[in-house]
């Protein structure tokens, strides 16, 4: 007994060193980072004085630096890329039949020009992925996945307020990737005689994994970016869009920085769990 309880104080102290270690590991990019529930928060707390800068995407930096209530209160850090990254689509690891045909609604709507149509909408017609190229690399899954959809009736697609991908005009929901979502279904339900809706159910970030692989929804479809972790643990689609992480300041603030090193005293915001946080966190 008295050896088993040694064994068990050396490893409660193991773990307490580990811990310390892990909390102690200095930040890759500022002095402080704070999370929050999505990028849209970060960029608030940037107008509010709360944080001196977000990490974000550069698709919705670029939105909201030039459109709506913040447009010309924040500036996106010129000449600074922090990281070089794709969108994806994830089903869940197991879900190839029906991500492949995720995957040829895609490159079919590229090929009749309808996704760069819609892409112009919102202004990301420039950072489109997909080309006439483009292949499926799932064209002969077998699993019973796309079966288990037609048979529920539905898609439902968890995503979050960040516009210009989702985000509502009203209490219309809208953006490049719901109405993207909504033509791949259209696309389906003609070319396989099927009748499937499509249902919109906005999550917590940081929560998707969870909530795809308990099937609480079906897919994550809201710019998304591919890693090697999340590629290992979902099975994701073609890159559909390329995106930026980028550093969002106020405007009267923008010639204060230059590089990672300049925010090295910066309180630095970010969505949590997103890419923006893993640039930080470096």
């Amino acid at each position: 007994m008295k050896k088993i309880l040694i064994k068990l104080i050396a490893l409660a102290l193991a773990v307490s060193m580990i811990c310390m270690i892990g909390c102690n590991k200095p930040l890759a990019m500022g002095k402080e980072m704070l999370k929050c529930d999505t990028q849209l928060d970060a960029i608030t707390k940037v107008v509010n004085d709360d944080a001196d800068a977000a990490v974000i995407d550069s698709i919705m930096a670029g939105y909201y630096a030039s459109t709506g209530d913040y447009a010309g209160q924040i500036s996106i850090v010129p000449n600074l890329t922090l990281a070089q990254e794709e969108y994806g689509i994830a089903g869940r690891k197991d879900d190839l039949a029906f991500v492949s045909k995720i995957n040829e609604a895609l490159i079919a709507l590229n090929s009749t020009g309808v996704m760069n149509a819609t892409a112009e909408l919102f202004g990301v017609q420039d950072s489109l992925a997909i080309t006439t190229s483009t292949t499926n690399p799932l064209t002969s899954a077998t699993d019973n996945s796309w079966n288990d959809i037609v048979t529920s009736g539905k898609i439902v697609i968890g995503y979050t307020i960040f516009a210009p991908i989702a985000y509502k005009v009203g209490e219309t929901l809208t953006g490049f990737d719901i109405e993207l979502a909504k033509l791949v279904v259209a696309y389906l339900n003609t070319a396989y005689s099927v009748d499937l809706e499509v249902e919109f159910l906005i999550i917590n970030w940081n929560s998707k994994e969870a909530l795809l692989e308990e099937g609480t929804i079906d897919l994550i479809w809201n710019g998304m970016t591919i890693t090697p972790e999340r590629q290992a643990g979902m099975c994701i689609s073609v890159p559909y869009l390329y995106n930026k992480q980028v550093a969002v300041v106020k405007s009267e603030n923008v010639n204060n920085y230059s590089d990672k090193a300049s925010f090295s005293n910066a309180v630095i915001t970010v969505e949590s769990g997103s890419a923006g946080q893993s640039v930080v966190e470096g």
